[in-house]
C-alpha cells in the first residue's frame, strides 16, 4: 500500500476515493471501503483520503483523543486491501479552503478522482459548506461521479466515532466490538517494568500507550494479544491503570498477563485486543493477594471466552 502522510505532493490518476475522518474505521466506514473494493475490481486505484491531524483538534484548540493511532489506522487500511492511504495536511489553509477549490485542486488535480465515495452526511470545505449535493452538482464539470451511501445504524442509532468514544469511555468493550466490527486494540512495544509479576509467577508485558490514544477506564479486561506479525493469538488479562499495589509512578500503563505463554517479550511489538471489562482496578495489601485475584480474573475471562466462542 502507498502511504502519503503530511504532504500535498500527490499525483494519482484513475482513482476511486473515499472521503472521511476514518477515526476508528468502524462498520459505517467499512461500507465505504467495500464500495472502493468493488470499483477496484473494475481497474480503479482505490484511495482512502483523510487528514493527518484531527480537524476538531485544530478548530477547537484541544487534542482530540483518537480511537486508533496513525500507525494502527495505516495497518487496518492495508489489511482491507486498499491501494493508497492519504493523510492530507490539515492546516489553517486547509480549514479555510472553499469546497470547489478542494474538489478542483485536491480531488481532481492531485488525486485524479473519477469516483468519489462518501456517506450521506459528509461535509467538507470552509465552515463545512460543502456536502454530497455540492459534489453531485459538480460531477459533469470536473468529470467524476459520486457514489454515496446511507449511515449504518445499530439499535436505531447511527454508528459514529463519537458513539464509539462514548462506549470506550464507559468500558463497554462488547458494544465497541459490535460497532467496530472487531475488538478494540492497543499496539506498542513491550517495555521493561518492575518485574513484580515474575516474583509470583505471573509476568506481564508492559506498554506505554501513545499520547492521544483513547483508553477505556482503569481496570482489568479479558483480552487477547498478537505478537509482531504472527497470526497466532494468545488469551490474556490486561490491566489498565497505575498499578496501585506496587506502583510508584503516575503514568498510565497497559500491563498484560499472557495466559499459557512462556518467553521474553521485551522489545516485541504487540497488539492487545480488549473484549470485556472484568473488574475495576483495586489496591491490594500484597503481591500474594494480587496473585489470588488474578487467578480468579483468569477463570472468569476464560469462561467468558468459552461462552462467546472467542478463539485465540
Amino acid at each position: 500500500m502507498i502511504y502519503y502522510r503530511g504532504t500535498k505532493d500527490i499525483r494519482l490518476n484513475h482513482t476511486v476515493v473515499a472521503l472521511g475522518k476514518f477515526d476508528g474505521l468502524h462498520r459505517g466506514h467499512q461500507l465505504l471501503i467495500e464500495k472502493l473494493k468493488k470499483y477496484g475490481k473494475k481497474g480503479y486505484q482505490t484511495v482512502v483520503f483523510t487528514f493527518d491531524f484531527h480537524p476538531m483538534s485544530l478548530l477547537s484548540g484541544k487534542i482530540q483523543p483518537l480511537i486508533y493511532t496513525k500507525e494502527e489506522r495505516q495497518k487496518i487500511v492495508e489489511e482491507f486491501g486498499i491501494d493508497v492511504l492519504i493523510e492530507y495536511p490539515f492546516t489553517q489553509e486547509t480549514a479555510h479552503m472553499l469546497p470547489e477549490d478542494f474538489v478542483k485542486d485536491v480531488l481532481v488535480s492531485c488525486i485524479g478522482a473519477e469516483v468519489i465515495v462518501v456517506g450521506d452526511d459528509f461535509h467538507f470545505g470552509y465552515q463545512r459548506s460543502g456536502d454530497v449535493a455540492f459534489l453531485k452538482a459538480h460531477e459533469k464539470q470536473y468529470g467524476y461521479v459520486v457514489d454515496n451511501c446511507e449511515k449504518l445504524c445499530v439499535n436505531g442509532e447511527e454508528i459514529s466515532s463519537t458513539m464509539i468514544r462514548h462506549y470506550i469511555s464507559q468500558g463497554n468493550m462488547e458494544m465497541v466490538t459490535e460497532l467496530l466490527g472487531r475488538p478494540y486494540h492497543i499496539t506498542g512495544e513491550v517495555i521493561p517494568g518492575k518485574a513484580n509479576g515474575r516474583t509470583v509467577g505471573m509476568p506481564t508485558a508492559n506498554l506505554a500507550p501513545e499520547a492521544g490514544k483513547l483508553l477505556p477506564p482503569e481496570g482489568v479486561y479479558a483480552s487477547t494479544i498478537r505478537i509482531g506479525s504472527q497470526e497466532k493469538q494468545y488469551y490474556a488479562l490486561t490491566n489498565i491503570g497505575h498499578n496501585p499495589t506496587v506502583g510508584d509512578h503516575n503514568d498510565l500503563r497497559v500491563e498484560t498477563h499472557v495466559i499459557d505463554f512462556s518467553g521474553d517479550l521485551y522489545g516485541e511489538k504487540i497488539a492487545v485486543s480488549l473484549y470485556w471489562h472484568v473488574r475495576d482496578e483495586h489496591k491490594f495489601n500484597s503481591l500474594v493477594e494480587v496473585k489470588a485475584q488474578v487467578e480468579k480474573d483468569r477463570e472468569r475471562a476464560m469462561l467468558y471466552f468459552k461462552d462467546y466462542g472467542i478463539m485465540a
